[in-house]
């Protein structure tokens, strides 16, 4: 039997590692770089410590899919995602919820990282001031402002779990 103290601690320490991260880069670091370096510096650092925190995302990310689909089996059973509408019981439909939204998170997070990081720091590195680099950029903040905001209404949807 898996302990459910033990996965519930491995899963809300990811998740809060997941979510302060993110935080701590909107809501401190990216101020401070706008403010005290050129727009060169800034691109430049913000893309090396992006790529810095990437693993310990993704480890976040891979470690709150596991504990919570553990999670999920002791809270309400598998049989009930199994049968027709036990999905929309409590608090089954909640967690169907935040398996929706972790999902959503997860495709967001690959683009983010694999896909659009690796094309914007090249159009940086090509020419920094084109459309497109722009572009781009601007898709990589819209991008990571999404995940953060759907990773604060996941991490709520939990919360409603155990709380009610």
């Amino acid at each position: 039997m898996v302990s459910w103290p033990l996965v519930t601690y491995i899963h809300l320490t990811a998740a809060a590692t997941w979510l302060g991260s993110m935080m701590f880069y909107a809501i401190v670091l990216v101020p401070y770089m706008r403010k005290n370096h050129s727009r060169e510096e800034y691109v430049v650092i913000l893309n090396k410590i992006g790529q810095q925190f990437r693993l310990l995302g993704w480890i976040c990310l891979v470690t709150i899919a596991i504990t919570g689909a553990i999670l999920s089996d002791i809270i309400s059973g598998w049989e009930l995602f199994a049968t027709a509408n036990g999905h929309s019981q409590k608090p089954a439909s909640t967690i169907a919820w935040k398996m929706v939204g972790g999902f959503v998170i997860f495709i967001i997070a690959a683009l983010h990282d694999f896909k659009l990081g690796p094309k914007a720091i090249n159009a940086w590195n090509e020419e920094p001031n084109s459309d497109s680099a722009n572009k781009l950029r601007g898709k990589m903040t819209l991008y990571g402002r999404i995940n953060l905001i759907l990773s604060m209404i996941v991490f709520w949807l939990g919360v409603t779990v155990l709380r009610g």
